[in-house]
């Protein structure tokens, strides 16, 4: 689906961005893309879809190179930025000036995701709130079911009712033919559709793994007196810990301690990933 080798990049006078990234993501899986800010998950997911042009190195996005921009690849990759800017016509007319080039577009998808999201057709995106804007492109990425998605921030100017909808309807809509990659900071918004983690750190990929593979090599729990976690952390309900998994224990995926853990103490939760 998506094979990076090599990857070099940088913007017009600034130090260069990457310098050698490599990433390799299977078909189907939904991706969280962390990272700190400045790190490059923007930069990455539009060389991507060819919205930018690597400098040197190898990439393959559905069989193709992304930097030919070729109509076919295009009309397979949707992205969502995290600042949409939107003409002011209405919904409707919106969709009618997009959807004509993607293939795979679904009205009724469309219709059901623009009822959720309790949006009509009529409204003008010039005269909507940005949230409801936010909303009307995500009800366009998700019924235009591109074999690859990539959505920047997705859930960033959404209120809590909004985030909750965005769940379900990624949940509901997303099918196994498709792939997303999802950049983000809101960890706790995104942690229940996530299947995959790959972690950005000093402008390199550092962590790409399932997090079926990371629940059984981690567990997270509250921290007792005698326990000797390899991360840990205070919250409201006193110090949370990260431990290395050895009997099998089953435990709720904390994808916020992992990336926290993982930044503080990356030896040693290399050491346990490399076992």
């Amino acid at each position: 689906m998506i094979n990076a080798s090599n990857i070099r990049f940088s913007y017009p006078r600034q130090r260069s961005l990457f310098e050698g990234l490599n990433l390799e993501l299977p078909k189907g899986s939904i991706t969280g893309l962390l990272g700190r800010n400045g790190e490059g998950k923007t930069t990455l997911l539009k060389l991507l879809c060819g919205q930018l042009l690597r400098k040197y190195g190898n990439l393959t996005v559905l069989t193709e190179d992304p930097r030919h921009r070729s109509v076919k690849f295009l009309s397979k990759v949707f992205l969502l930025q995290e600042e949409v800017t939107c003409p002011n016509v209405t919904i409707r007319d919106y969709f009618r000036m997009i959807t004509p080039f993607y293939p795979s577009y679904s009205p009724e998808v469309a219709q059901e995701i623009i009822i959720a999201f309790d949006l009509n057709w009529d409204m003008k995106l010039g005269k909507v709130s940005q949230g409801q804007k936010k909303k009307a492109v995500i009800a366009l990425a998700l019924s235009l079911r591109t074999p690859l998605l990539l959505m920047d921030e997705p859930t960033n100017g959404l209120d809590i009712p909004s985030k909750s909808a965005f769940r379900r309807l990624m949940a509901r809509y997303i099918t196994e033919e498709q792939t997303v990659i999802i950049s983000t900071h809101q960890v706790r918004d995104l942690e229940q559709i996530i299947d995959r983690i790959v972690m950005m750190d000093k402008n390199a990929i550092v962590c790409n793994r399932s997090v079926a593979e990371l629940s059984e090599r981690f567990a997270f729990r509250q921290v007792a007196p005698s326990d000797k976690p390899i991360y840990k952390e205070g919250s409201t309900m006193g110090e949370v810990g990260v431990y290395e998994n050895t009997t099998g224990e089953e435990t709720p995926f904390s994808m916020e301690l992992f990336f926290n853990g993982m930044i503080a103490e990356r030896e040693v939760f290399n050491r346990v990933l490399n076992r």
